[in-house]
């Protein structure tokens, strides 16, 4: 059994994990391109939501429509980033046409089965299985091309492995909350302590890739 400080220190470290990023982009934003505008204005969207939420809970408030409203956010610009960076006309379209599906979804579960003072696990199951869908898709197509020799030393392959690693870590959890709901308070707790920890390697690799931006032009 994870002790509570243990714990506790998985959550602490996950909150303040987005620092990371944030710094590599304040060292790396004179060689952002539009694409990685694109992420920069979702980790800034990202540390808004973050630090209203930890104020909303200090105060007692209920800050679950704060994750409402990112989820959808979180979602469309990452929509937006798979968007440059897929060439083909039809990844375009489906990239489209799941987007449109998923804000109508987002919409539709926070009106009529998880109000905004509820956790919006429906919506953020959907976001995970669609993001690992354009994830693996981009290592789909680069695996085919052939085209990056070292792939350890290009920026969308530690951005697009985080992508991976959190949001496939997640998806259990998303879509087991209602039964995690039922486990002991201790319990509950060990398991999304390794939300923390996908959390905490998601930025750790957007920060390794956005680092590793060496040159002002597209990456794809």
């Amino acid at each position: 059994m994870l002790t509570q400080t243990f714990l506790r220190t998985i959550s602490e470290i996950a909150q303040f994990s987005l620092v990371v990023p944030l710094l590599a982009m304040l060292f790396r934003f004179k060689r952002f391109t539009k694409l990685f505008w694109t992420l920069g204005i979702l980790l800034i969207v990202a540390a808004i939501i973050s630090y209203s939420s930890y104020v909303l809970y200090k105060n007692g408030a209920n800050n679950m429509y704060l994750l409402h409203i990112y989820t959808v956010l979180e979602y469309a610009l990452w929509s937006l980033f798979y968007y440059q960076l897929f060439e083909s006309a039809m990844a375009k379209k489906i990239n489209i046409g799941l987007l449109v599906v998923f804000v109508t979804f987002s919409i539709l579960n926070s009106i009529y089965w998880q109000p905004l003072e509820m956790y919006n696990s429906y919506s953020r199951s959907v976001e995970g299985t669609f993001l690992l869908c354009m994830a693996i898709a981009w290592f789909y197509k680069v695996f085919v091309n052939g085209k990056i020799v070292r792939l350890e030393a290009h920026p969308i392959f530690w951005i697009n492995a985080g992508v991976l690693v959190y949001f496939s870590g997640s998806f259990l959890l998303f879509i087991s909350n209602n039964f995690l709901m039922e486990l002991t308070r201790q319990e509950f707790f060990e398991a999304w302590a390794l939300h923390g920890l996908f959390l905490i390697i998601h930025y750790l690799f957007i920060s390794i890739g956005i680092w590793l931006i060496k040159h002002k032009k597209e990456l794809r």
